[in-house]
């Protein structure tokens, strides 16, 4: 059961780094929508907060695995 217990854990760990990494990388490149300035500084700020976001679910199911 111990063992099931971390594959869940990693799973969510790959999906949550993938997904950090993946959101983190779209909000340096620019859109392809040309949009107002305001809805593109929009569109940066949400990327780099779930690109963290998805880091930090990485690194606590990482220490939850080792731990």
């Amino acid at each position: 059961m111990a063992n099931l217990i971390d594959a869940f854990f990693f799973t969510i760990l790959v999906a949550g780094f993938g997904l950090g990494l993946s959101y983190l990388a779209m909000a340096f490149f620019p859109a392809t929508v040309a949009d107002t300035r305001g809805r593109r500084a929009e569109a940066v700020y949400e990327n780099i907060f779930l690109g963290a976001a998805g880091i930090i679910i990485a690194l606590l199911m990482w220490v939850a695995l080792v731990f």
